[in-house]
């Protein structure tokens, strides 16, 4: 079923996106599942794991009951989607010979460039022997470079991807990057592209459009000159033009039934466009921090009226939630979430409702998460009111 949205209609255009972002409407089935995913164009992968489970394994669950393990081998054994490095991303294969194009110029004829080529070399004929490596297995000295220090073989490694030598083939049971060779993880990386300037604009703002579903035209500008890359001169002025030229050429629409809550059109590939709107649910959803939702922050101010900051990295003092993952209802976001996982508990440790959600939709989302993250029992101690501590506390049945 779904409904005619009026004219200039912000929740109409808050429906589209969670709607073709798989946060409306029913759960993705089980044998779909990775099909969908690759939908999404991109997932971003972070290592996080507060609650039990990553940012990554959150936003799958946010859209189906398949196993978190399905979204693993989704990546790292069908290869349908490959991870991309800094910031990380599970990205669609397809899209991979577009993104890394160039990738490597900013890195050749350097002066650490040169030094690392005979270590390059090493690892390069480690891996054609041994298989994938991660930076975890191998020992050398510290350089500048990541938070602080990071190991010369791991920036090494980081050389590599970038002139796309290797790929991340995989993770280790502690989250350590596997690398391997392109040769042996997708070789078709390898070919020459044969693509001009215009062709290879025209993918970045199409890919842009793919990952946000529907923006406006300064949202999808950013998002573009995000995937142009801000190592590629003149990026933004750029990105801005070759938005410009896809309206023009209808490569992006304007979406005939809602804008932006400033009057601002909003624009969508076309072939979304085609698709009918879900009506509102009743399902309640947690979602990660870096969700797909989230990959524009203005657009969540604009269209949800709802700021959204990651504190993860804020010092502690100044801080009101780690891990604050928002809670999504009947096409709006509904207040926020932090968890800690400690043993068979999933502790909650902050919700802040901001719209009234039914108590027993809240207990089920915050129960179905927990058991996806390993937890027997749900706790909220010292969650106000006491009526609502109650409802959402208790064990986890079935």
């Amino acid at each position: 079923m779904s409904q005619s949205p009026t004219s200039n209609d912000p929740a109409a255009a808050r429906a589209f996106i969670l709607a073709r972002l798989g946060l409306s409407g029913p759960l993705w089935p089980v044998e779909r599942a990775g099909e969908e995913a690759k939908k999404l164009g991109m997932i971003q992968i972070d290592s996080i794991r507060v609650n039990g489970l990553r940012n990554h394994e959150i936003a799958w669950a946010a859209r189906t009951d398949a196993p978190v393990e399905d979204l693993y081998k989704v990546i790292y054994r069908d290869r349908a989607m490959l991870e991309t490095h800094y910031p990380q991303f599970a990205t669609r294969r397809d899209w991979l010979p577009w993104f890394i194009k160039g990738f490597g110029n900013t890195i050749r004829d350097t002066d650490r460039l040169r030094e690392l080529r005979p270590m390059m070399r090493r690892l390069k004929k480690r891996m054609r022997e041994e298989g994938p490596i991660s930076p975890a297995d191998l020992d050398s000295e510290r350089v500048i470079g990541g938070f602080n220090t990071i190991k010369l073989t791991t920036r090494a490694l980081d050389y590599l991807f970038y002139l796309g030598e290797t790929q991340i083939a995989g993770r280790t049971k502690h989250f350590h990057r596997q690398f391997d060779l392109t040769e042996k993880v997708a070789p078709e990386l390898l070919a020459k592209q044969k693509l001009t300037r215009t062709q290879h604009l025209d993918f970045f703002v199409r890919s842009a459009a793919s990952v946000l579903k529907l923006a406006t035209h300064r949202q999808l500008t950013e998002r573009t000159a995000h995937h142009i890359g801000t190592w590629r001169e003149g990026w933004l002025p750029v990105a801005h033009k070759v938005v410009d030229r896809a309206i023009k050429q209808g490569v992006v629409v304007e979406a005939p039934f809602a804008r932006a809550a400033n009057g601002d059109p909003l624009y969508a590939l076309a072939e979304e466009l085609a698709q009918p709107i879900p009506i509102a649910d009743d399902v309640v959803r947690i979602i990660p921090p870096l969700d797909n939702l989230l990959f524009n922050r203005r657009r969540l101010t604009e269209l949800f009226g709802f700021a959204y900051k990651f504190e993860a990295y804020t010092p502690q003092a100044q801080r009101r939630f780690y891990f604050a993952m928002p809670i999504l209802y009947e096409h709006d976001v509904a207040g926020l979430i932090d968890a800690k996982k400690d043993g068979d508990a999933w502790r909650v440790v902050g919700l802040d409702l901001i719209k009234t959600v039914p108590e027993d939709r809240l207990r089920q989302a915050i129960h179905r998460l927990a058991r996806i993250a390993g937890a027997t029992k749900v706790e909220a101690p010292g969650l106000t009111p006491v009526r609502l501590r109650k409802a959402i506390s208790g064990k986890i049945e079935g």
